[in-house]
């Protein structure tokens, strides 16, 4: 008997290849509501319709059958494009973006933000669909963001978007065509099929930590998968930088042989530790403390990423910081000052942090080099009256994330996590965060996000929300320097 099918997309199987596990807790939870990581001004598929003049082609809608799009495709013309064709081949479901009659066979375009290498497996899979009705695509090509657009005034689409039959490796470089890709790739569809029918209908499979649950960030589900809160911080699944380290068997650090961990400075700091917690190196972590120098102050931004630049002057995927909080360290104590803005507000967000910087002393910045220091450079380029004034700024920031980025400081009580919002508890016993309402990035992005079209009420209650989560981030930059000073001494 056949068993009845279920409904699969060209995502399920992308996630399948990398881990059966993630594939099979994403299926079971569809409808998350997890937050895009670009801000969209306008949906993306309105931008590069809009850009190419399709707006009044036919388009595909969803829930289409097959017979549906081989009517859409029908009333075609050489020359002329359906959008949105909507694709299955035994449950599993595909949508081209953008289908092309040809003289003879069609051209299959893929509008995408960042055209990836990784993304030629899903589009041959959306091809041999196509193919199995009877939809012969000969060409392809993909639509994305050109990374070199620098806004005007006005957005032009004309400029922003980039048309290729190359897609782009890790570091954003046009690698090879599409074609090519593929040519070595020939998925099965049936035996595809069968393996995620197979899964999504069987239980969860079991954890296997590999490359891929860390792979580029952190898996979603990789502390549920670990249970990594009930694990010791000697457990060897915490151990970071060391090459094979999933060859490694699971239990203690401590039972490891050191000599292979002694060329990896946070390995061993790990092994060190796993001996006595914490492990400090406090000849190296005074050296990095000396050069410090007072008044001392804390700083931190706030941000959101945009693939589309919204405002003149800002290129493709630049960000926009929307809010800033500074500590500094008086004769009379700990002063704070803080920051919020709306819209482009990146004028006034920097009079204000000038105003606000003292002119003297290091500024302790929590991974800095991607973060605060890289965002000050790009207002630089777009503020150019502003450069040698931000330049002094930038030069005085010391980056506080580097004592244990560098196995200079480690408790196994890390666990292999290094943002702030861990390391601070290593320093005190108070739950900083826990009683904010906001009290991550992420709640901090989607906060910001709402403010446009909240009324006054719910824009003070979430500037308020703001504030004190961005005054935690520096107070929280306080109390780790001090700890560290202190670490030094003892």
């Amino acid at each position: 008997m056949n068993r009845p099918e279920i409904m699969l997309h060209g995502q399920d199987l992308i996630r399948m290849k990398r881990c059966p596990r993630l594939a099979w807790l994403h299926y079971h939870s569809r409808g998350d509501n997890s937050l895009p990581f670009y801000h969209m001004k306008e949906p993306f598929s309105a931008l590069w319709s809009r850009a190419y003049d399709l707006d009044d082609t036919p388009q595909g809608h969803r829930g289409d059958t097959m017979e549906d799009t081989m009517r859409i495709l029908g009333s075609l013309q050489p020359g002329e494009s359906a959008r949105f064709v909507r694709m299955s081949w035994h449950g599993l479901r595909v949508t081209i973006p953008w289908l092309q009659k040809l003289d003879t066979g069609w051209k299959a375009i893929w509008p995408m933000m960042t055209a990836r290498e990784t993304e030629a497996w899903l589009m041959d899979i959306a091809r041999l669909i196509a193919q199995k009705a009877g939809i012969d695509i000969r060409e392809q090509e993909a639509v994305s963001i050109s990374r070199q657009y620098v806004r005007g005034q006005k957005l032009d689409l004309s400029a922003l978007f980039v048309k290729s039959d190359c897609l782009e490796n890790r570091k954003h470089h046009p690698s090879r065509t599409i074609a090519s890709l593929q040519e070595t790739m020939h998925p099965d569809l049936d035996q595809l099929v069968n393996e995620a029918r197979t899964l999504f209908e069987g239980p969860c499979p079991p954890a296997v930590n590999s490359r891929s649950c860390a792979l580029g960030k952190r898996c979603t589900y990789y502390d549920d998968c670990f249970q990594t809160d009930r694990r010791s911080g000697d457990d060897t699944l915490f151990l970071r930088s060391v090459p094979h380290r999933f060859e490694i068997r699971e239990g203690p650090i401590s039972q490891l042989d050191p000599a292979g961990l002694q060329e990896y400075p946070v390995a061993w700091a790990q092994y060190q530790a796993s001996l006595s917690s914490p492990w400090i190196s406090r000849p190296d972590l005074g050296e990095w403390l000396a050069d410090a120098k007072p008044p001392f102050s804390y700083l931190d931004f706030e941000w959101d990423t945009f693939a589309v630049p919204p405002y003149e002057g800002m290129k493709s995927f630049d960000v926009l910081c929307f809010q800033f909080s500074l500590h500094t360290e008086t004769d009379s104590g700990l002063e704070h000052t803080s920051y919020f803005g709306w819209g482009d507000c990146r004028k006034e967000f920097l009079d204000r942090l000038l105003a606000s910087v003292p002119a003297e002393g290091t500024i302790f910045v929590y991974n800095m080099e991607g973060a605060e220091r890289l965002r000050l450079k790009q207002l630089a380029v777009q503020f150019p009256a502003y450069a040698l004034k931000l330049q002094k700024i930038w030069e005085r920031m010391k980056d506080l994330a580097k004592p244990f980025e560098t196995g200079l400081y480690y408790d196994l009580r890390m666990k292999s996590r290094f943002s702030l919002k861990q390391i601070v508890q290593m320093f005190t016993d108070d739950p900083v965060y826990n009683r904010l309402a906001i009290h991550d990035g992420l709640q901090a992005v989607r906060a910001y996000r709402c403010y446009e079209t909240a009324d006054e009420q719910t824009r003070k209650r979430i500037r308020e929300e703001l504030d004190r989560y961005c005054q935690m981030d520096t107070y929280a930059e306080y109390l780790v320097l001090h700890g560290l000073i202190q670490a030094a001494k003892e």
